[in-house]
């Protein structure tokens, strides 16, 4: 095959990994022309000096180094702007994402997909926890979002180039590819896969960084937030209408209203509504002023040219006497 693909690598603090994934990948790719793009998002160990050490000797392995740390889907954002290939294969460096199934990712989109995601069925090594939150976040997600995210749906996914250029016109300061990419509506397949445990370091994303993603998830895929905020101040506002009638009716006939109890009650609600209508407002105005300011998503401090590997040349074939 002559196809170039590019190979997109997220990696925060893996120095470890860099040379198994590497020679991974390599294994599943024998016979493709492809390239290894690795995007080191501001790695405080020798991540970086381990991508550069593989560049020396393979020329198709590409380091995208960021200044600080911008956040995973800023990094895939980076490598997916710099990939060169007919498509792009997203995995992450820790070979939780076995590259042993990028074959069948190629044959799909041979086959005719545009995209190619793929879909965690289980974990070996993710508590019950995370697999609680990872259920709960999908079904809020899909609760909110106009367009349905897949269950399980990881950012280890094939994209065609038609599908990167229609990422690329996303311009948003916190993108949530794994929304965005089914917002295209390109023909796309599912291939199921089971993680696997982590082979050295520890998982970037803390239970911070998961709420981050959430909001912004949730905050950029769909305005249903906002929409739900007012119905809620709708409805609130005629349970306050309901009272007051009350209230009115209890003192013209002389009785004696609820004390602190109801007061609190009363009070204590509305400023919930109050402070929740609020703060999804607020995420809102946030993702705007971030637009508005255009501060870039991530910042390049060292990025390697291009170094593609030449196209197998074609088979002699024996000449016809004259």
């Amino acid at each position: 095959m002559t196809d170039l693909i590019s190979v997109v690598i997220p990696a925060f603090n893996e120095e470890g990994n860099v040379p198994r994934i590497y020679e991974a990948v390599r294994a599943a790719l024998a016979g493709e022309r492809f390239e290894m793009i690795f995007v080191d998002d501001g790695s405080s160990d020798g991540t970086a000096q381990r991508v550069r050490q593989l560049r020396a000797a393979d020329p198709s392995v590409r380091l995208i180094r960021f200044g600080r740390n911008f956040g995973h889907q800023a990094a895939l954002a980076a490598g997916l702007e710099s990939a060169l290939g007919a498509a792009a294969i997203s995995l992450d460096c820790d070979l939780q994402h076995p590259p042993e199934l990028l074959p069948r990712m190629l044959t799909a989109w041979r086959s005719g997909a545009k995209v190619v995601q793929m879909v965690r069925v289980k974990s070996e090594s993710a508590g019950w926890l995370k697999d609680l939150m990872a259920t709960l976040f999908y079904r809020l997600i899909n609760l909110l979002s106009e367009t349905p995210v897949v269950p399980g749906a990881a950012d280890y996914r094939l994209l065609d180039r038609e599908a990167i250029q229609g990422v690329l016109q996303f311009r948003d300061r916190q993108p949530f590819l794994r929304g965005l990419v089914p917002w295209l509506g390109f023909a796309s397949t599912e291939i199921e896969y089971t993680p696997r445990a982590r082979v050295e370091g520890q998982s970037g994303y803390s239970l911070r960084k998961m709420l981050r993603l959430s909001l912004s998830a949730l905050t950029g895929l769909s305005f249903k937030p906002l929409r739900a905020s007012f119905y809620l101040g709708l409805v609130t506002a005629v349970f306050c209408l309901v009272y007051i009638v009350f209230a009115i009716v209890v003192k013209a006939e002389d009785k004696a209203l609820p004390g602190w109890t109801s007061v609190i009650v009363a009070v204590t609600f509305l400023g919930a509504v109050q402070l929740l209508s609020v703060g999804i407002l607020g995420e809102y105005i946030g993702r705007i002023h971030e637009q508005t300011r255009g501060t870039p998503r991530y910042v390049v401090v060292e990025r390697d040219e291009p170094h593609l590997p030449e196209p197998p040349a074609p088979a002699n074939k024996p000449g016809r006497l004259a």
